[in-house]
């Protein structure tokens, strides 16, 4: 499943988004913009679509105060934008289940580290890269935080990555955030600050 090169240069790269990656909001839609522009292609699968629905929920209901109702019908919402915007991203289970077994990361991420195997993913997206230790780690797939990897595509992709934003602030109404607000919400951020201050400096200088 691993795209293949072409005449335009090397493959984009193949991530699989962990559930801790997608549960954020606002990080999940700098990640999912920039599949959007075709800077990578996201992968996930069912458990993990479960998970993160199932920590949403949880999340609006202890933190926001939301009741169960509200809580679920928010957090199906943008899971059912996810699909019908990357149809293709969730992996087939016959792809990645048979290997679980032979998966030697942490129990409970057997699963995400085995679609990422069965996928041929580049990369594992993840905020709990001590869940996967290094002798875990097939040697083509590369286990890095959300940081890291938008780091990595600026510094790849600039043009594409910088489109990706320009397309999140466009669909950002309520309330309107322009490109550089949002480099500098991530600056201030916890998820990807220094992302945020190397997208501030890519938009000063175009």
């Amino acid at each position: 499943m691993a795209d293949q090169v072409d005449a335009a240069g090397p493959a984009r790269p193949v991530a699989v988004l962990d559930a801790n990656v997608l549960i954020p909001p606002g990080l999940r839609d700098l990640l999912l913009s920039c599949a959007d522009a075709a800077v990578f292609r996201p992968v996930w699968q069912a458990e993990i679509e479960n998970e993160v629905g199932r920590n949403s929920i949880r999340i609006a209901v202890e933190k926001r105060g939301l009741s169960l109702e509200d809580a679920t019908h928010g957090a199906e919402h943008p899971l059912t934008q996810m699909r019908a915007a990357f149809p293709d991203a969730c992996a087939e289970t016959r792809l990645w289940a048979p290997l679980v077994g032979r998966m030697t990361c942490d129990k409970k991420d057997r699963h995400v580290l085995a679609v990422a195997v069965g996928v041929q993913a580049t990369h594992l997206v993840t905020t709990n890269t001590r869940d996967f230790p290094v002798h875990s780690r097939p040697a083509t797939v590369a286990v890095v935080t959300a940081e890291r990897f938008l780091r990595d595509q600026l510094a790849r992709a600039p043009e594409q990555v910088l489109g990706a934003v320009e397309g999140m602030s466009r669909r950002l109404k309520i309330p309107p955030r322009s490109p550089i607000d949002i480099a500098k919400l991530f600056a201030a951020g916890t998820t990807a600050p220094k992302f945020g201050l190397e997208l501030s400096a890519a938009l000063d200088t175009r």
